[in-house]
């Protein structure tokens, strides 16, 4: 039989205070261990913002694609800000130590700009060298390390908080809470995706916030509800200003939050109350007109329909959206390269879920079931609209359908709960193995697997500056293995501390 709706809240504490600390320290440390020094076109938004106060990016100009030149403007970053003003945050905070270990020296006139890297790919051959010639290639990377550290890494950790407590609060035991949330953060591209600056793991995490916050058993105390769908809006509403697949969060969001209403009062009262929902959104989502009209000169129109016409040219949109794509369905999916369950296995459980609800035995409840597939389609058929889906996010692995993750793990997690013990090891383990696989090597599930199990472990940041290592540090090219074991057992090391610190006050 389904678990019926308790009376505690979310936000009521029920497990120790010192077990949800450690958590996120666990998480957060295990991320910042996998930090990845790539750099996204958000990036320079973040150090244009807080290095010189203005959304112009004029001093990287040519170094991303996505940047982009107005006549009288300058140069302008093609994607929405959210995410760069996230980041600008701990990077303002930290512009005095930027200044002192990674100042800004470009090479002189005439200068021969050395460049012997020890990498195979022309982009990124050409990318270093123009970050050399700019004197921007310590400063991008400590920038990067900046907002993975202080930025992505902590608030994935805090996903991994939300996720147990929602867990606990469907009454699952609290082991079994603790496990599947450490599978969620550590065997999910959640963990792929917290190695950089990445806007799609940003609409994830608003998008599972703003769920937490609206999400409250029937019959329990409305304490601050108004409150709680102004809240779900405004994070709802900054996953529009980080991307437009934000949309789709903010959309199913807001339907939710309706059905919720109606669930006990009459249609109109509900969407009287749920107008909260639409306030609180108002506020990002007002900022991003804002931004359009401060950054393009017209508020209307988003970035896409002010970058160059060649950008999109083979496209069957002038502005890369359109139609659903079929190849583009499959691709999301299934593709080799970045489809969503080839980089995630286990999410394909979830679809057990409806032999659960069939049978009773769920403990995540039907409404929540619906509300996470009808997310998960309509972020499918959304992306797929994306016409450059195809030609492009094989760069960097699964991103799109990223947000999809949280609530489909969620009924992942209880099909795992209600499994034999085996399969839900035999399973959990599999997909540790595959994520811990693609956060060290970053390539292809089966590329990242091949080369962990032949070459052994490494590490983003430590590859990065083994193929830099004849400008920064020569002997680490010839030590990485010895480099990358230590990292791990000091890694290994300290998470044991932090786990069996405050242990006993539980």
């Amino acid at each position: 039989m389904g678990t019926p709706e308790g009376t505690q809240s979310l936000l009521s504490p029920r497990a120790p205070r010192s077990l949800m600390v450690r958590l996120f320290l666990v998480c957060w440390v295990i991320y910042c261990a996998h930090f990845s020094p790539f750099v996204v076109r958000e990036l320079y938004l973040t150090m244009s913002l807080a290095e010189r106060g203005t959304p112009s990016v004029d001093p990287y100009y040519d170094m991303h694609a996505d940047l982009f030149p107005l006549e009288g403007r300058g140069w302008y970053m093609g994607g929405n800000p959210g995410a760069s003003l996230l980041a600008a945050i701990p990077y303002a905070l930290l512009q005095p130590v930027v200044q002192r270990i990674a100042p800004i020296r470009p090479a002189k006139p005439g200068e021969e700009v050395a460049a012997e890297y020890k990498e195979e790919r022309a982009n990124k051959l050409l990318f270093y060298r123009m970050a050399r010639e700019r004197g921007l290639d310590l400063r991008l990377g400590v920038a990067a390390m900046i907002a993975m550290v202080f930025c992505m890494a902590p608030l994935a950790a805090l996903s991994a908080v939300v996720f147990f407590r929602l867990l606990e609060q469907m009454a699952f035991p609290r082991r079994t809470a603790l496990w599947l949330t450490f599978l969620y953060a550590l065997g999910t591209p959640v963990f792929f995706r917290a190695a950089t600056l990445s806007l799609n793991l940003i609409v994830t995490l608003c998008g599972l916030f703003a769920f937490a916050v609206l999400w409250w058993p029937v019959g329990a105390r409305p304490q601050h509800e108004k409150l709680r769908y102004a809240a779900c809006g405004f994070l709802a509403g900054f996953a529009v200003l980080t991307d437009f697949t934000g949309a789709v969060t903010a959309g199913v969001l807001g339907l939710f939050a309706l059905a919720r209403q109606m669930e006990t009062k009459p249609f109109w009262a509900a969407a009287r109350h749920s107008l909260w929902f639409l306030v609180g959104a108002a506020l990002p989502v007002g900022f991003l007109f804002y931004w359009q009209w401060l950054c393009y000169g017209n508020p209307w129109l988003p970035a896409q329909f002010h970058m160059p016409i060649i950008i999109y040219r083979g496209y069957a949109s002038q502005t890369g959206f359109g139609a659903p794509q079929p190849a583009a369905l499959w691709g999301l999916l299934f593709d080799p390269l970045y489809g969503l369950l080839i980089f995630a296995p286990v999410l394909a459980v979830a679809l057990y879920h409806f032999v659960l609800l069939a049978k009773g035995r769920n403990r995540v409840p039907a409404r929540v079931a619906v509300f996470a597939w009808a997310y998960f389609a309509a972020l499918w058929v959304f992306c797929s609209c994306i016409h450059y889906t195809l030609r492009h996010q094989w760069q960097d692995g699964v991103r799109y359908m990223v947000p999809a993750v949280p609530l489909l793990f969620l009924l992942a997690a209880d099909v795992l709960a209600a499994a034999r013990r085996e399969i839900a090891v035999l399973l959990g383990a599999a997909a540790l193995v595959q994520t811990f696989a693609l956060a060290m090597v970053r390539e292809s599930p089966w590329e990242s697997l091949q080369r962990v199990f032949t070459q052994g472990i490494e590490f983003p940041w430590l590859t990065a500056l083994a193929r830099t290592a004849s400008q920064y540090a020569p002997a680490v090219a010839d030590h990485t293995t010895a480099i990358a074991w230590g990292a791990a057992a000091f890694t290994a090391l300290l998470v044991w501390a932090i786990w069996k610190t405050g242990r006993g006050a539980e």
